[in-house]
């Protein structure tokens, strides 16, 4: 009857960790801390991560708007969300561009859930660059995985993103 009842709760576990396997939604950061923005000002408890956007593509840009987030991640974890760490709104007329994204300088404490070591870092964009109102659809300009996926170190160099036109 115990070895029944092991099993029996062995698959309800799994079942639960399968389907929390499914989730795609990113775990925002926590309810105290909130994600830099373009309106916060730079500090002593902030670095920046320098990224380069560049692309092969005729990028014609529409809207300038764009949102650049940073995302961490254990990836010994296969099956739980990316924390968001920061995010910032700028302005860009043409590729390639520089930016400068602040990073607070408590990055590592923000992740959750905490992992011992080998935290991975990437960012993401959403750009609605050819103004029809909807980021991430045909026609906007987005970042090309088949080239690279987007890993960044925080390391203080100057970190290579590729961009390319959805089709």
């Amino acid at each position: 009857m115990k070895k029944n009842l092991t099993l029996l709760m062995a698959a309800g576990v799994l079942s639960v960790t399968l389907f929390s396997c499914n989730k795609s939604d990113k775990k925002p950061l926590s309810e105290n801390t909130e994600a830099k923005s373009e309106k916060s000002n730079p500090s002593d408890n902030q670095e920046n991560l320098k990224l380069e956007f560049t692309g092969t593509d005729h990028f014609t840009i529409k809207n300038p708007k764009l949102k650049v987030s940073l995302y961490a991640h254990d990836p010994l974890l296969a099956d739980a969300p990316a924390t968001l760490i920061t995010e910032k709104e700028y302005e860009q007329t043409s590729v390639p561009f520089t930016i400068d994204l602040p990073i607070p300088k408590d990055a590592a404490s923000r992740i959750d859930p905490k992992a011992a070591e080998g935290m991975k870092y990437y960012v993401s964009i959403e750009w609605d660059s050819d103004g029809n109102g909807k980021a991430g659809e045909k026609r906007d300009i987005y970042i090309d995985h088949d080239k690279e996926f987007p890993n960044v170190k925080l390391n203080g160099e100057p970190q290579k993103v590729y961009l390319k036109i959805l089709k």
